[in-house]
């Protein structure tokens, strides 16, 4: 089963919700405009370089309001992009911009700031199944979601990027994974025929040259692949 990055970023913002958060909004009003059609929507979606919105508070629904300390987190996470929907390069689905036409209509003007969550491949390769969502954003740090569509993301994905969510991240798995090698290592293998010293002894030696080694691959062959941490790619507009 899937990771449901909508589901994923409501149980982040309920851990860190305070009142704060929905007392800002009290400071959200708006000026009234007229609905636009689906041709004008996708213009200012492809077009859209995230202004601002003021937004009428009381056509909102509370849950839809996250926090961009939540939406970083689950970015960092899941080593996804948060950027303008100009740099989309999939396609929006009638789900969408039926999405944005209600939203519209309900706020009683046209909406032209837009902002997505999604793989980086998303922005650049169209991969059309890895579960975008599309916000509106509010000012003061909150953004509205209006839509998801696609698939799920995979379930491993959170656990397979864990390594690239910053430096530290990075040297807990070098030094999990070379702990986990020396301890589970065949004493066979790693005693020699005139070593005299205890097993204990002869792991932590094992255990250092697994770190040396594994440091400077991962030195030479994940930062060459991967290039940078998410928490520094989160909402950059350029190549990794």
């Amino acid at each position: 089963m899937g990771v449901n990055l909508h589901q994923k970023l409501s149980d982040q913002r309920s851990k860190n919700e305070t009142s704060a958060h929905l007392n800002v909004l009290d400071g959200f009003k708006t000026l009234l405009d007229a609905p636009s059609d689906g041709a004008r929507i996708l213009e200012n979606l492809f077009e859209s370089t995230g202004d601002l919105e003021s937004l009428n508070f009381d056509a909102l629904e509370t849950e839809r309001i996250y926090h961009i300390s939540d939406i970083k987190k689950l970015c960092v996470d899941y080593r996804l992009r948060f950027l303008d929907s100009k740099h989309f390069n999939g396609t929006f689905p009638a789900e969408a911009l039926d999405a944005v036409k209600d939203f519209e209509a309900a706020q009683g003007r046209e909406i032209k700031g837009f902002k997505m969550i999604a793989p980086a491949g998303m922005f650049k390769l169209a991969e059309k199944d890895k579960d975008p969502l599309l916000f509106v954003p509010m000012g003061g740090g909150y953004h509205y979601l209006l839509a998801k569509w696609g698939n799920d993301l995979h379930p491993l994905r959170k656990a397979l990027v864990y390594p690239f969510r910053d430096f530290e991240s990075l040297m807990k798995t070098v030094f999990g994974f070379c702990l986990a090698v020396a301890l589970l290592f065949p004493e066979s293998l790693i005693r020699g025929p005139k070593d005299t010293g205890t097993i204990l002894h002869l792991r932590v030696i094992f255990f250092f040259w697994m770190v040396f080694s594994t440091g400077a691959m991962t030195a030479l062959y994940g930062f060459s692949r991967m290039k940078n941490f998410n928490a520094n790619l989160w909402k950059s507009n350029y190549l990794d």
